[in-house]
């Protein structure tokens, strides 16, 4: 019973640091291109209206709207393997520790996808159709970042996972 109690605030504490991150993350990426928020997003998100209006806070609810279901999806695939570790204790230790890795093996994705494209020498005189984007460069620098993010929270998750696996056959011995 009290690993089930474990795995839920696993889960919650997944989509906590999730929320958090996708609300700090848009608003770091937000000041490298508004567009990418003011023209592409809030469309995206139906906010357009609203969002104009409010652009921080705005960016910041997106960028929870944004991540708030990958944290759902690392605490849940973290805590299942979790369940392997012999008490609740070293159940909670390392899935909080798996979640942790994933979410700096996300940050450095970002990173990775910031440089990536701030050394890419394009300069997209004509870019985003439909969209009419006065920097688009700054534009893709972002739309780098978010995707690279995604692809170091997948790369996290099982790095999370394979270091789960390596401490439960370490406290075994």
């Amino acid at each position: 019973m009290k690993k089930l109690g474990i795995f839920i605030l696993i889960v919650v504490i997944s989509v906590l640091i999730a929320s958090v991150y996708g609300a700090l993350h848009d608003q770091v990426t937000y000041s490298i291109s508004s567009e990418y928020f003011t023209i592409f997003k809030f469309d995206q998100f139906g906010f357009t209206d609203w969002g104009n209006n409010n652009p921080r806070p705005t960016t910041a609810l997106i960028g929870v709207l944004a991540t708030w279901w990958v944290g759902l999806f690392i605490g849940v695939f973290q805590g299942l393997v979790a369940l392997i570790h012999k008490t609740p204790r070293l159940m909670f230790k390392y899935a909080f520790r798996a979640v942790l890795i994933t979410l700096g093996v996300t940050i450095i994705f970002g990173l990775i996808g910031y440089i990536a494209e701030t050394f890419n020498p394009q300069t997209y005189p004509d870019c985003c159709f439909p969209y009419s984007i006065k920097d688009g460069k700054s534009f893709h620098i972002v739309g780098s970042i978010h995707n690279y993010g995604f692809a170091g929270g997948e790369i996290g998750a099982f790095i999370g996972i394979v270091y789960q696996i390596i401490m439960k056959r370490r406290t075994a011995v």
